[in-house]
């Protein structure tokens, strides 16, 4: 523990360049994320050591947790990567940031609804009435599609979205 506590005071004083494992453990991070989000531009490709590692700005860790906060919210490491480039150019474009709001909420409403759909449906069957596993038309499925609006219901998020939202 002392020592994620010493990598911890490491990335807020600006000491220098932090290893790969020094910035997976602070961040909370895969060395296969530090690679995906160096791929795709999300973090700064990192400077190397005359032996070949890779090192790290200490402001990686911040970013990594902002990436992982956004994440969190719902929004695409394609969004992500939108975002955090015009932040680092200096300028977030407010109707673009307000139109991905927008869809963020209309997808969190989705799960929402989804999760209390399930909720109820969880309740009857840990009350005792287990009908629903007999249910030979999957009611609970259908139900479960038309609750965050998957089937075209009004103030639906678009099918794009939705589908990346329930990717399973």
């Amino acid at each position: 523990m002392a020592r994620s506590l010493a990598i911890d005071r490491r990335t807020t004083h600006d000491e220098g360049p932090l290893t790969t494992r020094a910035v997976c453990l602070a961040a909370g991070a895969t060395r296969g994320m530090l690679r995906l989000y160096e791929r795709d531009r999300l973090i700064a490709a990192p400077q190397r050591s005359a032996a070949g590692y890779r090192h790290y700005p200490p402001d990686t860790v911040a970013r990594l947790l902002a990436i992982r906060a956004l994440k969190e919210i719902g929004f695409s490491l394609r969004e992500i990567a939108l975002l955090l480039a015009e932040r680092d150019h200096g300028a977030l474009d407010p109707t673009r940031l307000r139109a991905m709001a927008h869809d963020q909420v209309a997808a969190i409403d989705g799960r929402i609804a989804r999760l209390q759909l399930v909720r109820r449906y969880l309740k009857t069957v840990a009350e005792g009435d287990v009908q629903l596993i007999d249910d030979p038309e999957c009611s609970f499925l259908a139900d479960f599609l038309a609750a965050g609006g998957l089937e075209g219901n009004a103030g639906a998020p678009a099918p794009s979205r939705a589908q990346e939202t329930l990717a399973w």
